[in-house]
């Protein structure tokens, strides 16, 4: 099987060590560590650092990778959130119909939940997240104003589809083998 589907583990970063833990080493020793510990493994590849940017980013967006983290060289591993590693994302834009809305809880009970988004008759995905207070309140009032209808599709929960002439664009990481939008966040109405 390895030969017909080759798998290689891409290795960025190294904690621990012949027992020791190493993870309070600057980020440059660890990986130095690891690229001594790795050499010229085929099966776990060490995945080298850059210091130009444009450079790095370019390869992201040429190859549709979902974005870039960049490190402090002197940080040490930590185990949550920290303003030494930060992620720079790919984010990638797309214009959906608005085909209705799901029903929205507690702060966002009076407004909605997430709008259902649909491409060419399609379910494309709902977004519930991006919306400042001013949108929330305009879209509802579009949404008051709309006709209801028969829902076209199953989302996987309760919601109410609608008549509308709208679109928003969105922002998204990747389109999964469903055709749906994966981490889509409103961006703005579109039309």
């Amino acid at each position: 099987m390895q030969k017909q589907f080759p798998i290689v583990l891409k290795a960025f970063d190294l904690l621990k060590l012949d027992g020791e833990v190493v993870e309070g080493r600057p980020l440059l020793k660890r990986k130095e560590l690891l690229a001594k510990l790795l050499g010229d493994n085929q099966t776990f590849q060490y995945v080298p650092h850059s210091y130009d940017l444009e450079k790095s980013w370019a390869k992201v967006v040429q190859r549709g990778e979902e974005g870039l983290i960049l490190k402090d060289v002197d940080s040490i591993y930590e185990h949550s959130r920290s303003y030494k590693w930060l992620k720079l994302k790919n984010w990638k834009h797309e214009v959906c119909d608005v085909v209705g809305y799901t029903l929205g809880d507690n702060a966002r009970k009076p407004f909605f939940g997430s709008l259902v988004l649909s491409k060419n008759g399609k379910f494309r995905g709902c977004v519930g997240s991006g919306f400042n207070d001013w949108e929330l309140r305009y879209l509802k009032d579009r949404f008051t104003d709309a006709q209801e209808t028969t829902v076209p599709f199953d989302i996987g929960e309760k919601w109410v589809a609608i008549r509308l002439s709208l679109q928003v664009r969105v922002k998204f990481y990747k389109v999964t083998v469903n055709g749906v939008l994966r981490f889509p966040v409103f961006d703005r109405v579109a039309k």
